[in-house]
Parts: structure tokens; C-alpha cells; sequence
């Protein structure tokens, strides 16, 4: 597929940094006892701003963006965020029509980038030059692009050209280990992978129906990735995206190849060996629909330590599989979380068994693997639209709103 390239100048930027406030959010756990500031908090209308940073682990959290109705980051809707990968305290967020916003100390000051498209559907920081690199993509007229800065985001050019008119790029992901390797999925189930810092790219995989919203990849097996499809179902790649697999339906062929070779062994009077592939094919019948995959995902997290364990959240529950997204067991999570969609999960990356998930107006932390959860309600104007750690001390967290519609 032929790079096309847009000289995409922008003009001089408006870097006046954003002050920044908070008011803060106590974390309850299970209980449902509140402090006189709690109460204070929660009996006006919601604080905006559209960032949240926690920094005791998610007991109290603060507003990081201006309290300010002029102010573009606090009415900004949140797509994503980036961490950059040397420097503690450098982070970026991408929106959804406000452009892109910088940091340098953790949150209290943000510069914004111009992006030239109206509307940013994914945004990825290039782990190879964060300081300068930056893909975010986008619609012109008609044409989904990928967009590249090489230079901050002073300028910009295109990369990649959707061919089909009206299909939206909206997925990038960058692989955490081969950092060359970038992948991108669209609206219109078609995924993309450049393996040349998004220079040229190709397609990869057979064609999926759906929207690609994630791409994701394991803690360890480089050419393990995840694909999400929004509101249906995750495919698994063992190859680096040449094959996507469908679980439940390489199950199936899985128990016809048992009961079939059942049948010729029984046919050559072989009735040990057909019986006891049987009893295989009925086994894995059985647990193909006990650990069937969960229906309407909306999210998903790869472990950043535990290759092979995956985290599903969905429109009415949190699931996780531990042998790349095959088999799958619900987690026993708060039952009034299940009344919302599980957006957006976090694994703390020094503590697997550290979990965290939000789900409408709230934030649930599990330190147990999902055995109990604490629970703290979230003063906020909007849906919940990511939960992260930070990677350099995961005492740290962020939490990004847009709204939903």
C-alpha cells in the first residue's frame, strides 16, 4: 500500500501553560461511612475538568486540568493518554476535538499541540523519539488518515490514506518492545501495520467485521496481539497480526476434529481410542460454553507482567482468561458495576494482582486479583473514558472523561 503524504503546516502555537486545582475524592471501600469533606464534595454539582490524578493510590483524587469554562482542557473530551518513556512526569493526551495536550510535571501545567483535523479518532507517542513523534489520525473531507509530527507537532504529514471513503482510522497502536511496529485498525474492520516507524504499511490479517477500537499485545510472546472489536469480541494473533483468530469459532472446529476422529476410530472397531477422544470432545464442549468468550466487550487489558492473561471489560461485567483470551472466567466485581460499561481497565505493571476498572461515575480497585474491591464514586461532569497507571510509580493514576453519546 503506497505512503501518501499532506504538507500539513501549522502555524505558531498557543503555549500558555493551564494552572491547575482539584477538589479531592475520598476512597470508601466497601464501607459507606463519608467525612464532612466527602459529603461537601459530593452535595454540589460536579467539579469539572476533564482529568483526574490520584497520587495515594487511588484513596483521594484531584482534578488536573484548568477550573476554568475558557479553559479548552477542562471542557475537552479525553480519547488517550501517553507516557513518555524516559521522563517522569511527561505525559500527553490526546482528544477528541480539542487537539493534543503536553505536560512536563505530572499533570499541573499542560501546553496544547494543534493537530490540523478537526477531530482525533487515536493518538500514539513514539516510544522511538517521544520528544519530537508523534501519529495521531484523522479525517479530511472524506479520507480517514494517520498523521505524523516529526517535530513536536509544529508540523504535520500523512501517512497512511484510508482507500474507503467515510471509514475513520480509529485505532493506533505501537508495540512496547519492537517499537518499530505500529499497527492500526478502522471503522471498518480492515487492519494495517507498518514495521517501519509508520513510513509504509500493509495489510495485515484476515478482514474483520466490526470497529477495531484496541490493539493490544502480550507481556512477553512479542507476536501475541489482541484486537478488539467495540462491542463485540476479541480476536488473538499468534503471528503479529497475519492470522486473527476468532476463539469460539477455532473451538468448534477444534471439538468437530475430535468427534470426527472419534468416528474413524470407532468405524476400524478402535473402541478405547473413539471413546476416549469422545469423552475429549464432550470435555471440550462442556467448557466452550461454561468459559464461552463474554459478549459486548468494550475494553480489554493485556497483564503487563503475566504473558497470556487478558482482562475483558463488557457492557455487564469484568472477565478474565489466562491462556490469551480462550477460555474466560467472570470476575466477581460489585453487582452495581455491572449495570454500566466496564470502559477502560488497569493492571498496576509491578503488581498483578493490583486491578483497577471504571464503570459509569465510579473507580474500583481490587488488590487481591479481583477477590474484593473498594469503591470510590467520582465527583465528575462526564463519563469515565480510560483509567491508567503511571509507569514510573503506580501510586499514580490518571483518569481521562468525554462524553458518551
Amino acid at each position: 500500500m503506497k505512503k501518501q503524504f499532506l504538507g500539513v503546516m501549522v502555524g505558531s502555537l498557543l503555549l500558555s501553560g493551564c494552572s491547575l486545582g482539584g477538589v479531592p475524592v475520598s476512597l470508601t471501600g466497601n464501607q459507606n461511612t463519608t467525612t464532612s469533606s466527602e459529603t461537601d464534595a459530593f452535595a454540589t454539582k460536579s467539579t469539572p475538568g476533564s482529568l483526574w490524578k490520584t497520587d495515594d493510590s487511588g484513596k483521594t483524587f484531584a482534578v488536573k486540568s484548568q477550573i476554568d469554562a475558557k479553559s479548552s482542557i477542562t471542557k475537552a473530551d479525553i480519547l488517550s493518554i501517553a507516557y513518555h518513556p524516559t521522563k517522569s512526569g511527561t505525559i500527553y493526551v490526546g482528544t477528541v476535538d480539542s487537539g493534543i495536550f503536553k505536560t512536563e510535571n505530572g499533570g499541573d501545567q499542560w501546553t496544547p499541540i494543534v493537530f490540523p483535523p478537526k477531530r482525533i479518532y487515536s493518538f500514539i507517542l513514539d516510544k522511538n523519539d517521544p520528544d519530537n513523534r508523534m501519529f495521531a489520525s484523522g479525517m479530511v473531507g472524506e479520507w480517514g488518515k494517520i498523521f505524523r509530527t516529526d517535530d513536536g507537532g509544529a508540523t504535520w504529514r500523512d501517512v497512511y490514506t484510508e482507500p474507503g471513503q467515510k471509514i475513520p482510522i480509529t485505532a493506533l497502536a505501537q508495540h512496547f518492545r519492537e517499537r518499530n511496529i505500529i499497527f492500526a485498525g478502522t471503522a471498518g474492520g480492515t487492519v494495517v501495520k507498518s514495521i517501519d516507524s509508520g513510513e509504509t504499511w500493509a495489510n495485515v490479517g484476515n478482514k474483520i467485521n466490526g470497529t477495531v477500537s484496541d490493539i493490544t499485545f502480550d507481556s512477553s510472546k512479542s507476536l501475541v496481539t489482541y484486537l478488539l472489536v467495540f462491542g463485540q469480541k476479541v480476536y488473538y494473533s499468534s503471528d503479529g497480526g497475519v492470522q486473527w483468530i476468532d476463539w469460539e469459532v477455532q473451538k468448534q472446529k477444534e471439538i468437530a476434529d475430535l468427534q470426527d476422529r472419534a468416528s474413524r476410530a470407532f468405524s476400524k472397531e478402535n473402541k478405547n481410542e473413539g471413546e476416549n477422544l469422545q469423552n475429549q470432545a464432550t470435555d471440550l464442549s462442556k467448557r466452550s460454553q461454561e468459559n464461552m468468550m463474554p459478549r459486548g466487550i468494550v475494553s480489554i487489558a493485556s497483564d503487563p507482567s503475566e504473558s497470556g492473561v487478558l482482562y475483558a471489560g463488557t457492557n455487564a461485567g469484568l472477565f478474565r482468561s489466562a491462556d490469551f483470551g480462550k477460555y474466560w472466567e467472570e470476575i466477581n466485581i460489585i453487582e452495581s458495576a455491572k449495570k454500566f460499561p466496564i470502559r477502560s481497565i488497569a493492571i498496576n505493571p509491578q503488581n498483578s494482582n493490583e486491578i483497577v476498572f471504571v464503570a459509569g461515575k465510579a473507580f474500583y480497585k481490587s488488590i487481591d486479583g479481583g477477590a474484593t474491591w473498594m469503591t470510590a464514586g467520582l465527583n465528575v461532569d462526564r463519563g469515565v473514558s480510560f483509567v491508567t497507571y503511571d509507569p514510573f510509580d503506580p501510586k499514580y493514576l490518571f483518569i481521562g472523561l468525554r462524553n458518551f453519546k
